[in-house]
Order: structure tokens, then sequence, then C-alpha cells
């Protein structure tokens, strides 16, 4: 499956990538695991991970064939206990 960002998703994951010292390849990694998984009322999927001691979430749309992340941000208290109780 192949992991697609959309413009603002691709410059808001580089801001953080100079930030935290993170690579694409990380983070296509853990959202293709897709460990913690949440459906939103528009029918995007929320999905949280861990890169190092750094969480983050990730907004995308899915189809069979590719996953388009829409935007990516530091995850929340709320988020990180979602991405713990799932662990």
């Amino acid at each position: 499956m192949n992991v697609i960002w959309t413009r603002h998703a691709r410059e808001r994951f580089f801001e953080r990538a100079l930030m935290y010292g993170i690579s694409v390849g990380e983070a296509e990694q853990n959202i293709l695991k897709q460990r913690v998984k949440e459906k939103q009322k528009d029918s995007t999927i929320k999905t949280i991970f861990k890169i190092m001691d750094y969480y983050f979430t990730v907004i995308k749309e899915e189809t069979p064939k590719y996953i388009s992340v829409v935007s990516i941000w530091e995850a929340n208290d709320k988020e990180v206990l979602l991405w713990k109780q799932k662990k």
C-alpha cells in the first residue's frame, strides 16, 4: 500500500522532522502499521503513533490501494493516553 502526503501534511511533517530528527520512512512505517486507529465522523481515520519519545497524530483517508495523509501534529495528552492504553 502506498502512502501519499497532501501538500499541507508534507509541510507539517518536514517542520516536525527538523524539530525531532525523524524521517519520512519512520512515519510511513508507523502509519501503515495503524497500531492505534480511530474512525472520525467525516470518514477520515485518526492514527496515533510514537517515534523515539515523541507521539504524533495523523489524519488520513484510506482506499485499498493507498493511504492519503491529510495532516500531522504532535499528539495531545488524551491521544497519548489512548496510544498507551492500546499498546
